[in-house]
């Protein structure tokens, strides 16, 4: 993977935003971490189209993890894969597997996460974004 891609990372936990950082960067990828639904819609409309994997956390101190995917497909033209990262959530939760199967969301990931947990599933949905129909 010659060209690096960008990943925004949507947390209010520093640690959180620290260990995501940290292990994109270990896989090549330019990283942006903001603390909150506002600054990450901000920062995709200022940015837009250059972003290409968005980890976001459920709970936000402004708005839950799901509405802001939905704001980004609405008021973004960004259409990188989304992956919901959280503490609350199960994989088996209602909302979870809802916003899986429409494709809200590309992924799912419990938190605590390992780290090939998160890894895996980031290039699971990086190769079927990249898959030409």
């Amino acid at each position: 993977m010659a060209e690096s891609l960008t990943a925004l990372v949507v947390d209010d936990e520093p640690d959180v935003c620290w260990a995501l950082e940290t292990l994109l960067l270990g896989d090549r990828f330019t990283v942006v971490t903001v603390g909150s639904g506002t600054e990450a819609l901000r920062w995709l409309k200022e940015s837009e189209p250059a972003c290409h994997l968005i980890l976001i956390d459920a709970k936000l101190p402004d708005i839950e993890g799901v509405d802001l995917a939905r704001r980004i497909r609405s008021e973004t033209s960004c259409v990188a894969p989304l992956i919901l990262v959280s503490g609350y959530f199960y994989k088996d939760d209602s909302l979870v597997q809802e916003t899986l199967r429409t494709g809200l969301i590309s992924a799912f990931v419990a938190k605590p996460f390992r780290h090939d947990e998160i890894l895996n599933a980031i290039h699971a949905v990086l190769s079927t974004e990249q898959d030409p129909h």
